[in-house]
């Protein structure tokens, strides 16, 4: 095929997705705060502490007992980076943790990080997706990869604290078994994932609906009563917290909220070639392009 049949031949698939297109796409390199080969953020100690990632909103969070976070170019993806994630402690008693947060409004407490903010109603969130990598090296349970989450207020009052928490995706309770090793994965979590909870006011893995177990869909969630006020206060993704020792990463963090995409991919300055800013904004193009088909076709 001659480069520029290739060219012709990719319009109708770029009108498509354009008309299926009814969010605005926001895509952003999120850099490290050091030079190559990038960052390692780490606390020994057993109380959560964390890390502003410049002005990015970005944060190295929850970090506790030689959890490690930092972008780095050790398991680079769409471009020199990625999010390198590690525990070496537990998975008994005291264990690593580390999460890499996405937080509105975020403010430092006793050096960790909290959400000042709203993003919006949660009941406008539609989906998310990221990348993630599990190394063979790690020795936690084979079921285990990067969780991705999404923060929440329940009554939507950022006054009181007692309420929040969020809710997790992890594919062991949507596609079970063992995950895959030295390998790039991507997760898209919608209507139909089902995701548990942690904290709100509910206490951990709450069964939202009362009926079968406490995996719940998200349009489940969505759709309770008890999520009406329920705003957005940033997102997650980490490793750890009863885990033992890990080694992995994530990437491509992105979400939808109301008539808004947007897409973090982290890379590091001097590690060599980051994706141009066109290039992202396509990846989140695309990303719009198949929620929009994957809603029909649930349709």
């Amino acid at each position: 095929m001659s480069t520029k049949f290739a060219i012709h031949a990719l319009k109708p698939a770029l009108v498509g997705a354009a008309l299926l297109w009814s969010v605005t796409a926001s895509a952003a390199a999120v850099y490290a705060n050091g030079t190559a080969p990038g960052d390692a953020y780490t606390n020994a100690g057993g109380s959560n502490q964390g890390q502003a990632i410049g002005t990015s909103g970005w944060y190295y969070n929850n970090v506790r007992n030689s959890g490690t976070a930092g972008i780095s170019t050790a398991l680079p993806r769409s471009g020199n980076g990625s999010v390198a994630l590690s525990g070496t402690v537990g998975p008994g008693g005291a264990s690593s943790k580390a999460d890499i947060e996405y937080l509105s409004g975020g403010t430092s407490f006793f050096n960790n990080f909290y959400s000042t903010t709203s993003m919006g109603l949660f009941t406008s969130f539609s989906s998310m997706s990221y990348d993630w990598y599990r190394n063979s090296t790690s020795t936690n349970n084979a079921v285990q990869h990067p969780a991705l989450r999404i923060l929440l207020d329940l009554d939507g009052n950022l006054a009181t604290t007692g309420d929040r928490g969020g809710l997790v995706f992890e594919r062991a309770y949507n596609v079970g078994g063992n995950v895959p090793t030295d390998t790039w994965t991507s997760e898209s979590i919608d209507a139909s994932t089902k995701l548990w909870n942690f904290g709100l006011g509910l206490g951990n893995e709450f069964n939202i609906d009362g009926v079968g177990d406490q995996y719940d869909m998200l349009s489940v969630w969505q759709a309770s009563g008890r999520t009406a006020n329920a705003v957005i206060l940033g997102f997650s993704s980490g490793v750890g917290s009863g885990w033992g020792p890990f080694s992995g990463a994530v990437d491509n963090i992105a979400w939808t909220i109301g008539n808004a995409t947007t897409t973090s991919n982290f890379e590091v300055m001097g590690g060599g070639t980051v994706p141009e800013p066109g290039t992202l904004a396509l990846a989140g193009l695309a990303f719009a392009g198949l929620v929009a088909l994957r809603r029909r076709k649930v349709a």
